[in-house]
């Protein structure tokens, strides 16, 4: 064994708490942005799988009437034309025996040349089909089931045409009629197997008796007769959701697959980039510990290596010391890190905590490795690089002053500078490495670029202060003990002593207190701000509300009459009238708005809505589309005529239902529902019930019960339960970020562990002169707690001025990303829990080193420090 590789391995294991807690500080770090990107990964890959599986496209587009062709969309990458029916296929040519036993398949035309793209099906054999507008092939793709069933394979022909069909009904103004088929004997056409799908996607749909085929070739079969063309789409990634559906409901019906844009919507992206954003504090944090283990080591090892030196080893040797070391705890850090980072990511998803909020349970666990092998070396790399300081510091060391522990052998300029250089990596080079390993959710607009380099300044801020002007921090350390002096003189005398001696320890552990605190008090005030909004979006859409479910089958009009008999009643919205086209389109009762909200001040939007096919639209849904009044609103009738409304109205005092709890939808009346999508709309088996604000809530229930001659299961929810419900959801959806503020709150503390123990190693020979002095450990104790307390309060103090200042500006962030309209409600107690917090963590961090000064042997650390 080497001389580098012995004297390192003994330095490791002599001073285990040291390296135990060095180890720590690394690996829950990198641990902690491991698990943040597994977790992300698994829980967008989980929950759009089932999605996926459908094989449906990210987009389904239907144009308005008179437009034959897709122009070039905002947010749309690629898209073909496409529709689908039935088909019925024969193995066997016309005249041949046996072609009674013809196959009924589903149907999927689309444009052959652009289908491979769309990632709508996979191949289990074969090849995609012949573009046959180039070709002339007639090629097709057909499922497993039916290449069974037919018993072909590859390169078989075989005869396709629509099936002959008795009539057909499609629903024209609230009533289905029969249309009869136009021919007899439908065109036939023969085509060769180019490939067999896979049981997913495409190759899933009516059990597997599916055909692909061109989309002129489709036409050609059902020529003559009507087919629903739409168009399939690509999203294209790097445009927001909310963009996207802006641009495509100005001309176009779409329906959105939620598997292409699940963790895309607004206020998820900031969800999830206010996660990434916290792992990369982890990951900082953690960067911190290992640097300032290795430079404060210098002083404390000084000794041994004027001894090496005194004993023949050359300066390379002894640099080979410290890079050896500092690659086993650096090596063992990231090696832990990443094994930890993959425990805490499989834990959270087996309790249902993700990255899109709580209560989402994921059944699959797959590790990104192009990803977390790169963070691993990435925080190994840049850990190694804090060991080049004590290497370059040690370098000019003379072995007589080393041997003395000559502090002034240090080069302030020297260190100034890599302190300086440090500062520029972990503030500037590693977020720009992180975001490129870890790429940004959603678009890069110029707002979310903002915020990110306003968070990454802020971080890096508080890491150039603590590395290049630590004694500012420490000199306000140092004025906060003073005035203790008189109560406890020698302990209050020796943290001044301290401090001032040490101003790099006491800038990081103050700094990374401070960074934790802020972190802590602009989520709570972000948090408060965001129950704020809930409250007043509860003042309009549930208060005084009262929805009633699981009513037996009940006339409208009927039960509208009797509740309308009671005092305090003022409306009746119908909860089971709506439908999806693309979002939540709710029927209601045009005469029972007039009662409450903008039909009360405004009559001529009850004839909007009757007589002009208005729609009122929710406040989110509004924001998030950039609708105003006046708008056009393309949605798709039953048969597929796209009929075109206009925004009468933007409100939430009417349609909010619990159940399922949205609020993105849009209100039209009833007659049109009913005549555009055959929705009864006259049968409710649920409402809601608007009352006055003084009417008694226990009425409607009385009144209900009166109706249906009791209870028949039928159950109540107040406004207010609503709200609670709304605001417990937030808590509950922020529980990750709670756990990954008390990891990064834990790296705050080992980094002032690190530091005060670094300190005890240090001050070991000083400690035992003391004690054989007569200096009882309750003094030892509270020079260290004094010291402690004081890193506390200016790191926890720091930490709630920042954290207050920077409220309206991460409420701000929120508004722009997620386009909500936040209240700012400030931080509130938190911003003082938090500094309790700071001072807290100090504390308790200094007890092992306490514990461990206690224990030096005096007459050992005379003789040998």
């Amino acid at each position: 064994m080497g001389l580098a590789t012995t004297v390192a391995r003994r330095s490791l294991l002599q001073r285990p708490g040291r390296t135990l807690f060095s180890l720590a500080g690394i690996a829950l770090g990198i641990a902690t942005v491991v698990a943040v990107v597994v977790l992300d990964h698994n829980t967008i890959v989980g929950l759009t799988g089932p999605l996926r599986a459908a094989g449906s496209p990210d987009i389904e587009l239907r144009a308005v009437d008179g437009v034959t062709e897709l122009d070039e969309i905002e947010g749309v990458s690629l898209a073909t034309r496409y529709f689908q029916a039935d088909a019925s296929v024969s193995s066997k040519p016309p005249g041949a025996e046996g072609r009674e036993s013809r196959k009924r398949a589903g149907l999927v035309a689309m444009d052959s040349a652009l289908a491979p793209q769309l990632g709508v099906y996979r191949l289990a054999d074969g090849e995609d089909l012949p573009v046959h507008a180039e070709t002339g092939e007639r090629g097709v793709l057909i499922g497993t089931k039916l290449a069974e069933k037919l018993e072909v394979g590859l390169g078989d022909p075989l005869w396709i045409s629509r099936p002959r069909r008795p009539g057909k009904k499609i629903c024209e103004d609230g009533v289905l009629i029969v249309t009869e088929a136009p021919e007899a004997e439908p065109l036939e056409l023969e085509f060769k197997v180019s490939g067999v799908l896979t049981r997913e996607q495409l190759g899933r749909r009516a059990a597997g008796m599916v055909v692909v085929m061109d989309f002129d070739l489709g036409e050609q079969l059902y020529a003559g007769v009507h087919i629903d063309r739409r168009w399939w789409a690509r999203r294209d990634t790097g445009v927001d959701v909310e963009r996207l559906k802006s641009t495509l409901a100005r001309t176009h019906s779409y329906e959105l697959n939620k598997a292409a844009v699940l963790g895309q919507a607004a206020d998820e992206r900031a969800f999830r980039t206010g996660v990434n954003m916290a792992g990369l504090m982890a990951l900082l944090l953690g960067l911190y510990v290992i640097f300032h283990t290795l430079s404060m080591s210098l002083t404390e090892r000084m000794r041994e290596v004027g001894t090496l030196h005194a004993l023949g080893t050359t300066r390379a040797q002894v640099g080979r010391i410290f890079l050896l070391e500092a690659v086993m705890l650096a090596g063992s850090g990231a090696a832990l890190g990443v094994a930890g980072g993959l425990a805490l990511a499989r834990s959270l998803l087996t309790r249902g905590i993700t990255t899109l909020g709580t209560g989402k349970h994921v059944d699959i666990f797959l590790v990104p490795w192009d990803v977390v092998v790169p963070l691993g070396a990435l925080g190994f790399l840049i850990a190694l690089v804090g060991s080049v300081y004590p290497l370059v510091a040690l370098g000019g060391t003379s072995s007589v002053g080393a041997l003395r522990g000559d502090a002034a052998l240090r080069d302030t300029r020297l260190g100034l500078r890599f302190h300086l250089l440090y500062a520029l990596l972990l503030g500037l080079i590693l977020p720009g490495a992180y975001f490129v390993v870890v790429p940004i959710v959603g678009e890069a607009t110029t707002e979310l670029v903002i915020v990110l380099l306003s968070a990454v300044g802020v971080l890096g801020l508080l890491g150039m202060l603590a590395m290049v002007l630590p004694a500012i921090l420490s000199t306000v350390a140092g004025v906060l003990i003073r005035p203790l002096l008189a109560l406890f003189p020698f302990a209050a005398h020796m943290a001044v002593r301290s401090i001032r001696s040490s101003p790099a320890r006491i800038g990081v552990s103050a700094a990374s207190l401070a960074l934790v605190t802020a972190g802590l008090v602009g989520l709570k005030g972000m948090t408060r701000s965001l129950e704020g909004e809930i409250e007043v979006w509860a003042a309009e859409a549930v208060q005084d509300k009262i929805w009633v479910r699981d009513m037996p089958p009940t006339s409208f009009d009927d039960l509208s009459e009797h509740l309308h008999t009671y005092p305090g009643v003022l409306g009746l919205e119908k909860g089971n009238v709506r439908v999806h086209a693309p979002f939540l389109i709710m029927g209601v009762e045009v005469s029972e708005l007039a009662g409450y909200g903008p039909c009360a001040e405004d009559a001529s939007l009850m004839r909007s809505l009757s007589q002009r096919q208005g729609m009122i639209l929710s406040r989110r849904l509004a924001k998030d589309l950039d609708y105003k009044v006046g708008d056009p609103i393309h949605l798709s009738r039953a048969n597929g005529v796209v009929e075109t409304f206009h925004v009468s109205a933007i409100s939430d005092a009417y349609g909010h239902y619990p159940y399922p709890d949205e609020r993105m939808y849009g209100l039209i009346a009833d007659d049109h529902m009913e005549a555009y999508y055959c929705v009864d709309a006259e049968t409710v088996t649920e409402v809601a019930v608007r009352l006055a604000p003084d009417a008694d809530q226990d009425i409607v229930e009385a009144a209900v019960f009166d109706f249906h001659k009791g209870p028949h299961g039928i159950h109540f929810r107040t406004g207010q339960t609503v709200l609670d419900d709304h605001l417990a959801d937030i808590q509950r959806d922020f529980t990750l970020f709670d756990i990954l503020i008390v990891l990064t709150a834990a790296l705050a503390g080992l980094g002032v562990l690190n530091g005060q123990l670094l300190s005890a190693l240090e001050r070991a020979k000083e400690v035992g002169v003391l004690s054989a002095l007569g200096v009882t450990r309750g003094q030892v104790a509270g020079m260290v707690l004094l010291e402690s307390a004081a890193v506390g309060l200016v790191g926890g103090g720091l930490g709630m001025l920042l954290g207050v200042l920077g409220v309206p500006f991460v409420v701000g962030s929120l508004e722009k990303i997620a386009g909500l309209s936040l209240p700012m409600t400030g931080a509130g107690p938190w911003a003082w829990i938090g500094f309790l917090g700071a001072v807290s963590v100090a504390l308790l961090a200094s007890l092992y080193p306490i514990w461990r000064m206690n224990r030096t042997d005096a007459v050992r650390s005379v003789r040998t420090g």
